[in-house]
């Protein structure tokens, strides 16, 4: 028997040809500041996209100018951009893999350095702007950011939602949210970054109003598409006072239009976390323990209830009308054996690998040798190296 990390899935109208996925990192290499994917991007996704993997997902990519995390990255809110990633999104599609785009708002941890340059608030004469934020609660050594009005805040969806239907037009076939790591819609989900007491704070419900909001217009985007929604989470934020996981199980409850939920942990400021192997897998077990049964939203999501059920699943055709959103698992998964565990023992539904798959491009098609298995995807011109 084929082992679960490389059976396939079905994820809402889609099926990954297997389980590992590469995860969203920013790369912040686009030199002209101008959100336009280039040649280093495309090369990057490239050698992805030879390696064998389930899904391949580019990383954070703005939905306004003001939501980048530096000037150095993607950006999807004109023509331009959207034709630049168009041929990356065939590229990576053409070598088997779903293709999937992050989407993003930065908030208050906008206009910042890159990771190698500094820390901090890129200042306006070095090209850098204002963040804008829930509240006017700074970040350690950023800027105070400046508080969204209600306006601001609905200009804000429409632009995830306007994005969303882009993506879905040039090709790519899961469209995820950031709802993670001290970003915008994070920001608005924990009481230490937002303290609003209007129809946007004030409560965990009101809290909760962006991230539900922002699902609902990029769903409603998505009509007529057979796209893939995703919505990154941080299930807590490891700090007192902050999010807990119940509150995310609680979210994720209320959100059906979701096909598949990526939970991660933290960023929101910096906390003590425990690090190490597997050290999140807890939370995506949890998160699909809550889902098990709930209903998906019509067109996509389906569950395993074991790796072999969600295996006859996705490859006999069956209908997923009714079935629960898939959940990943991401953080410190460093070797096939730890993987193919999360999923024979039903902590998870995916498997994401992040830094390693930058070391290693090609990491699926190793780790399937180190497993066993023959796939029918190698291509022959690796197979030696194999």
């Amino acid at each position: 028997m084929s082992p679960a990390l490389f059976s396939p899935l079905r994820v809402g109208n889609k099926v990954a040809r297997n389980r590992l996925f590469v995860p969203p990192m920013c790369q912040y290499t686009l030199e002209n500041r101008d959100g336009v994917a280039n040649y280093e991007t495309a090369q990057h996704y490239g050698a992805l996209a030879r390696g064998g993997w389930g899904a391949i997902i580019v990383e954070a990519t703005a939905v306004a100018p003001a939501g980048r995390i530096t000037p150095w990255d993607l950006g999807l809110w004109n023509e331009q951009q959207a034709q630049a990633l168009e041929p990356i999104v065939a590229d990576i599609k053409a070598h088997g893999a779903l293709a999937g785009i992050q989407l993003s708002h930065a908030g208050r941890k906008a206009s910042t350095y890159r990771w190698n340059q500094g820390s901090g608030t890129i200042p306006a004469n070095q090209g850098g702007w204002q963040p804008l934020a829930p509240s006017e609660l700074a970040l350690a050594d950023h800027a105070r950011p400046q508080a969204l009005s209600e306006p601001e805040i609905e200009q804000i969806i429409a632009a995830f939602a306007k994005a969303a239907k882009v993506a879905s037009e040039i090709g790519f076939d899961i469209i995820q949210i950031h709802g993670a790591h001290g970003y915008l819609l994070h920001e608005f989900r924990s009481a230490l970054s937002n303290q609003r007491s209007d129809a946007w704070g004030g409560s965990q419900n009101a809290r909760n109003r962006m991230s539900e909001q922002t699902v609902q217009a990029v769903h409603k985007a998505l009509e007529g598409s057979d796209s893939v929604l995703s919505l990154r989470l941080s299930a807590t934020d490891w700090l007192e006072g902050g999010l807990e996981l119940s509150d995310t199980v609680a979210l994720v409850r209320q959100l059906p239009q979701v096909d598949w939920f990526d939970i991660s942990t933290g960023g929101l400021a910096t906390a003590p976390i425990p690090v190490g192997p597997g050290y999140q897998v807890r939370f995506a077990q949890a998160v699909k323990a809550a889902l098990a049964g709930t209903a998906g939203n019509g067109s996509s999501g389906v569950a395993s209830d074991g790796a072999k059920a969600a295996n006859d699943d996705a490859t006999s055709g069956a209908s997923t009308a009714n079935s629960a959103p898939v959940v990943s698992a991401v953080g410190l998964i460093t070797n096939p054996a730890s993987a193919e565990q999360i999923l024979v023992t039903n902590q998870a539904d995916i498997v994401e690998v992040g830094r390693p798959a930058l070391a290693n491009p090609r990491l699926a098609l190793a780790w399937a040798k180190e497993l066993g298995t023959k796939l029918d995807y190698m291509p022959p011109q690796y197979a030696r190296g194999f």
